[in-house]
């Protein structure tokens, strides 16, 4: 699995002890990556897989401040984004442009 391999060296990862925990987490962020996706994708595109990668890191690096949206610890601070995929909203979007469906009248004769 590249993904993983891929996660494990951004994070200085060098043996197995943690895969179970990354396994999980890659699942998770797949499932809810796919969900933002339209319904007829099954398997997130490899185009995207970068963003799996990103936000597994973002959720590995947050274990244990689940739910906080700022840390202070000794003068340093760090500030979670509320959606880990806002910032690939933009990218998601222009791939996958919403129809919109607009109300409209029709007319039989």
């Amino acid at each position: 699995m590249a993904t993983k391999e891929n996660i494990k060296v951004l994070l200085g990862l060098k043996d197995s002890k943690q895969d179970g925990l990354l396994d999980i987490i890659i699942k998770n962020t797949e499932s809810r990556l796919l969900s933002k996706l339209p319904f007829n994708i099954r398997e997130v595109p490899d185009n995207l897989s970068f963003i799996v990668e990103e936000v597994a890191v973002k959720r590995y690096n947050r274990i244990g401040s689940e739910g906080m949206t700022t840390e202070s610890i000794e003068g340093r601070t760090n500030t979670f984004q509320a959606n880990d995929f806002d910032e690939y909203q933009t990218i998601i979007d222009e791939l996958y442009p919403k129809e919109n469906g607009a109300k409209g009248s029709i007319k039989f004769y």
